[in-house]
């Protein structure tokens, strides 16, 4: 997966999240849709969310054809404002959203498990820009994904430019080991 123009970054997560065919995805700060588009070219839906009307708007533009065809859906909302409908994610991703990285924002997970199929998982990517940042991103989630059932089940680096990248996978303790 790497999509003409997709950053090195993004490129990398989408190969991290490696969605099947069919599996709905929910890109929580979708930004411009560079990632929203690396995953629809596998996944059966996407649905990128940002609270950024001019973010979604440019990823509405790169994503017009993927939109018409009903397999991408993006929405300029903050996320516990969404309408993500009555069905289950598959995945829920993000790369670089504060929102999941800080405790006073909680109910960004909240949202996160209510969203989130049974079996489902869970990958938040950021990028590495101080040394020692990476072992706070990891303890951080773990510890705020952990308060909702949630548990790591890999760790995933990246020698990303113009930083390096680190993505943490989680699920329900219970599906761990079936994925």
């Amino acid at each position: 997966m790497g999509g003409v123009g997709a950053s090195a970054r993004l490129g990398w997560a989408a190969g991290v999240v490696a969605p099947r065919p069919g599996e709905r995805v929910l890109e929580v700060g979708c930004g411009h849709g560079v990632l929203v588009a690396l995953l629809a070219e596998r996944a059966g839906e996407v649905v990128g969310v940002d609270r950024s009307p001019t973010m979604v708007t440019a990823a509405g533009r790169r994503n017009r054809a993927a939109v018409e065809a009903r397999r991408v859906r993006l929405q300029a909302a903050a996320l516990h404002e969404a309408d993500l409908g009555p069905h289950p994610f598959d995945v829920v991703v993000s790369f670089n959203v504060r929102a999941l990285c800080d405790p006073a924002q909680e109910v960004t997970w909240d949202v996160v498990s209510r969203v989130l199929a049974p079996a489902g998982r869970v990958v938040v990517a950021s990028s590495v820009m101080t040394p020692g940042a990476e072992g706070d991103v990891v303890a951080t989630v773990a510890r705020l994904a952990g308060d909702r059932g949630l548990a790591v089940v890999a760790v995933h680096r990246g020698a990303t430019a113009p930083f390096a990248s680190v993505a943490v996978e989680l699920r329900r303790p219970a599906d761990a080991d079936r994925g």
